[in-house]
């Protein structure tokens, strides 16, 4: 069943909020009993990490109010394979809000961790300042589906920590 997106963003993660929200509008049978997800041959690790709990009171404890979460109760994610995530108790959850790599292509897709793997075993990490093929194979790739006269490429380079 669908639920519109504004009903999941304004509910937060509060189960009662979002059943109040679907009942206004008029989609009462979704209010008792929530969308599930299809079945998919995956099966998380057992996570033996941190808990959240943990993780969110060092968050508050070590890190700066900047760095904020959408959630009254943030969710651990462990683990993610295709579309889907998977939090400590491995529940699974349909990634909606997905990142730049994974809208594309999800998360641990095989062909992509073995690329990466496979360039791995090769070189892990250069700069710029050295020339390498990948870089100029991909930008005359990215050129020739370009209209027009666009055929320079920038890339952005950056890390996430």
């Amino acid at each position: 069943m669908f639920v519109p997106r504004d009903l999941w963003r304004r509910s937060l993660g509060s189960k009662a909020e979002l059943g109040r929200l679907l009942l206004r509008r008029g989609l009462a049978s979704l209010a008792d009993a929530p969308p599930s997800l299809p079945p998919f041959d995956h099966r998380p690790r057992p996570y033996k990490g941190m808990l959240g709990e943990e993780i969110l009171q060092k968050r508050k404890t070590f890190l700066g109010p900047s760095l904020f979460y959408y959630y009254q109760k943030p969710l651990n994610i462990v683990e993610g394979k295709m579309q889907y995530l998977y939090d400590e108790n491995e529940n699974r959850y349909l990634d909606a809000f997905a990142g730049i790599v994974t809208v594309s292509c999800g998360h641990c897709h095989p062909d992509v961790v073995n690329a990466v793997v496979e360039q791995t075993k090769l070189l892990q990490h250069t700069t710029t300042i050295y020339l390498h093929h990948a870089i100029v194979e991909f930008a005359e790739a990215l050129a020739s589906k370009m209209p027009g006269n666009l055929k320079v490429i920038f890339f952005k380079f950056f890390s996430s920590l």
